[in-house]
């Protein structure tokens, strides 16, 4: 399986972060081709595109995807190994993107290919998806709902790394915008009017106590002020506008809609003058959603996991919004998780386990072997 491991060095050695895809776009373009697979490139965004290739088998069967995002976010600094280097020390390699999720998007294109050599699929369909802009709002993703290539899939699986685990459910996420209204004064008789940013604040101290229900697995729901502003530098004046953002982690049962609801009803409750609302994306936040154990997809990644790993997988869920959420709650696809080990996610030094990385190819390309055949 070296070729698994060269193609991953090959993808942490472009730079891709957010935004910048073009050149892994075009790599893995050049790459779907010398393996005789056909490409579809679909355009997201000017100079940003979604890689496609479809596989039709000869005979009715499970229309499947699989999905994987190419870009990452920024190298920052304190690395002590080359970000877009690729090496492998004791066991794991180094690279900006390396476990989020490359090494994912090596698994699923490696596992085309090796189905095209074995002459698969004999019946259904096989959708690879190198998306983009997974780091940011799920645009990649996205574009493929709303373009048709997940109009009648059976079933969807996302590379993202996942310890070898198998993730059958997923935090969400949605953020909220409030606007408190006061009313403006001299600031020397602040009492003749009303402070928009003392009011704020006992709002913002109030909504870190909002919780929503408790999952079984995965808590409450969380929530973090991520900005606040208001008022005006050396201006004698109460101010009479305060705007602050929150953001919620939703667990399955509790969504987007919920999570505003309930700082809605708490802005009723306290008196407060204001107004909260969705922040304004170009797609959908992300919905939680969970899977049943004994799904038939969960239970065809967990038995083929077994075959492979040699024990039985964990169970898991995301503790992040990606894009599963929109396959999921926009595709309405039945959606796994199944990726490698590593670790230092979105920090310096990220790294990807390499025996893992391997025995997530051999998972992927053995359930389209069961799919497929």
């Amino acid at each position: 399986m070296q070729e698994l491991i060269s193609l991953l060095r090959d993808l942490v050695k472009i730079p891709s972060v957010c935004g910048n895809e073009e050149q892994i776009g075009s790599f893995i373009d050049t790459w779907l081709r010398k393996n005789e697979l056909p490409v579809q490139i679909v355009a997201v965004k000017p100079n940003r595109s979604n890689i496609v290739t479809l596989l039709k088998g000869s005979r009715p069967g499970p229309r499947i995807m699989l999905n994987g995002h190419v870009d990452t976010v920024e190298v920052g600094r304190g690395w002590t190994h080359d970000p877009f280097g690729g090496t492998v020390e004791d066991g794991r390699m180094y690279g900006r993107g390396t476990t989020d999720m490359k090494a994912g998007v090596a698994c699923i294109l490696w596992a085309a290919a090796k189905c095209k050599q074995e002459g698969l699929p004999r019946k259904g369909e096989l959708t690879v998806a190198a998306v983009v802009d997974e780091e940011a709002v799920d645009l990649g993703t996205h574009a493929l709902v709303q373009q048709g290539f997940t109009t009648g899939l059976d079933f969807a699986m996302v590379a993202e790394s996942t310890d070898l685990k198998v993730v059958n459910a997923h935090l969400g996420r949605t953020v909220i915008e409030v606007t408190v209204n006061g009313r403006a004064a001299h600031s020397h008789w602040p009492d003749h009017g009303v402070n928009a940013i003392e009011k704020a604040s006992i709002l913002i101290n109030a909504i870190t106590q909002l919780r929503g229900p408790l999952h079984p697995r995965m808590g409450y729901s969380t929530v973090n002020t991520l900005k606040i502003e208001g008022g005006q530098d050396e201006v004698m004046l109460v101010p009479d506008k305060c705007r602050f953002v929150i953001d919620r982690c939703l667990v399955p049962g509790f969504g987007s809609r919920d999570a505003l609801g309930e700082v809605k009803q708490l802005i009723s409750k306290l008196g407060v003058d204001a107004e909260a609302r969705f922040a304004t994306r170009e797609t959908p936040f992300c919905e939680p959603f969970e899977l049943p154990e004994e799904d038939q997809y969960v239970q065809l990644v967990s038995e083929t996991a077994m075959k492979v790993l040699g024990a039985k997988p964990s169970i898991g869920y995301h503790e992040g919004p990606c894009d599963s959420c929109i396959l999921v709650n926009q595709g309405k696809i039945p959606t796994v998780e199944f990726g490698p080990s590593g670790g230092r996610l979105h920090e310096s030094d990220e790294y990807v386990d390499v025996d893992s990385v391997r025995k997530t190819g051999e998972v992927y390309l053995e359930i389209l072997r069961r799919l497929l055949s």
